[in-house]
């Protein structure tokens, strides 16, 4: 264990001590949590409590994990089968940790889920949810991560045909994805209304994350010509989005046509989307997408808490989670500015810790408008802390179950 050149002393044995405390609140916390899910239960609690353990085996007990993984184990049967509370998101963790250890991998340990979602996603056209919380999106980031030693062709193909089949292909070559009518998702709830096409700019629920989805796949020989033309098309309709304003603080809205104010964040706003054009401009050599995606990073960077809206920590809209963003951007697209705005975030952070302690990490509920302890890993103790491990390790590799790599 390393400490970073540009923290101080002081910083590092903060963010230790932090690390412990949550890692503590978490652990405790399992006997407690309400579901399996990796976004807010056991699954995303042990991706944590793992991390946490590479990084410091002081910070967990061994065979209080073991017991709460094999309780993930054992429930797998009894659950539904989407990504954030689902078989997709535990699934992910449990191929996240078999691959953990590359010489004691086990390639037929989720044969059966695979089986499994290629004959549950094979509807065309699909019928269903299209992002990624719940939806056909949030499948990807187990096949892609499957694919890292095992063949997903099948799997794939059956994500990508059931995104290609509910795809809007415009004139001019752009190819677009509107919610659909009866979504969780959509804005427009109003059910005495027409409901027209809405384009969600959102990386949890709209385009973006479905270009995300399908980044993995340009790397099967199969899929590749059908997936760039995807992606393309795609991106070249995401950039039309952009708030012609560029003195307004955002880039983009959280839905085409309706604004151009959006948050700071994973789950909506600039951030994500600069990511996603980044990631997709690398994969398929289109310099293009790299540049817009790096004006854009680099527009953001002066938005501070209150033009950001951040008024919690955690990894969807937090200001750890933007710690853990803009360590992401700098990756790909190395830049002083977004260096300097992950440690202005991380600085951020610490301060907040100072002054209020535990609770500054306490999660945001927007239905009674108060500040709560929540352990989960997109809102809560879980992912804050694995935030802040990545700081220090520099190992952001599980953020692709966030669509983000």
């Amino acid at each position: 264990m390393t400490k970073p050149n540009h923290l101080s002393v002081p910083q590092n044995t903060k963010i230790h001590r932090i690390i412990r405390e949550l890692a503590n609140k978490v652990i405790n916390h399992t006997d407690e949590v309400a579901g399996n899910g990796l976004l807010s239960g056991l699954a995303g609690h042990l991706l944590f409590l793992y991390n946490a353990h590479r990084f410091d085996p002081s910070l967990l007990d061994e065979n209080k994990f073991t017991d709460k993984l094999e309780l993930l184990q054992e429930g797998l049967a009894e659950q539904s089968f989407e990504l954030s509370n689902g078989l997709a998101g535990q699934a992910w963790v449990l191929e996240y940790l078999n691959q953990a250890n590359q010489d004691d991998y086990d390639a037929d340990l989720l044969e059966d889920v695979d089986a499994l979602f290629v004959e549950s996603l094979a509807h065309n056209p699909w019928l269903g949810e299209i992002e990624m919380v719940l939806g056909l999106s949030g499948y990807a980031p187990y096949a892609a991560r499957r694919a890292r030693f095992t063949d997903q062709t099948e799997l794939y193909t059956v994500i990508v045909n059931g995104l290609a089949s509910v795809s809007t292909k415009l004139d001019n070559g752009h190819i677009t994805w509107s919610q659909p009518s009866e979504s969780v998702y959509r804005f427009d709830k109003d059910e005495d209304s027409h409901r027209g096409p809405e384009y969600n700019l959102g990386l949890a629920h709209g385009v973006p994350g479905i270009i995300a989805a399908l980044l993995p796949a340009v790397h099967i020989p199969q899929l590749k010509e059908q997936v760039i033309e995807m992606l393309q098309g795609g991106c070249d309709w995401l950039l039309e989005q952009q708030n012609p304003d560029k003195a307004a603080n955002a880039c983009f809205g959280s839905c085409a046509g309706e604004g151009y104010e959006s948050r700071l964040g994973w789950c909506y706003g600039d951030l994500t989307i600069a990511l996603t054009l980044a990631r997709v401009g690398k994969a398929i050599d289109r310099p293009h997408y790299v540049e817009q995606a790096l004006e854009i990073a680099i527009h953001s960077a002066h938005r501070d808490a209150e033009s950001g809206h951040i008024i919690d920590a955690g990894l969807c809209h937090g200001f750890v989670g933007l710690v853990t963003i803009y360590q992401l951007l700098n990756h790909i697209m190395p830049h002083p500015v977004l260096s300097d705005a992950m440690n202005t975030w991380l600085e951020y952070s610490l301060k907040q810790y100072d002054e209020r302690g535990i609770e500054a990490l306490y999660s945001f509920n927007g239905l009674d408008k108060t500040h709560s302890e929540d352990f989960g890993f997109l809102m809560g103790y879980a992912g804050i802390g694995i935030g802040l491990i990545s700081f220090l390790d520099d190992d952001v590799s599980w953020s692709d179950c966030l669509l983000m790599s």
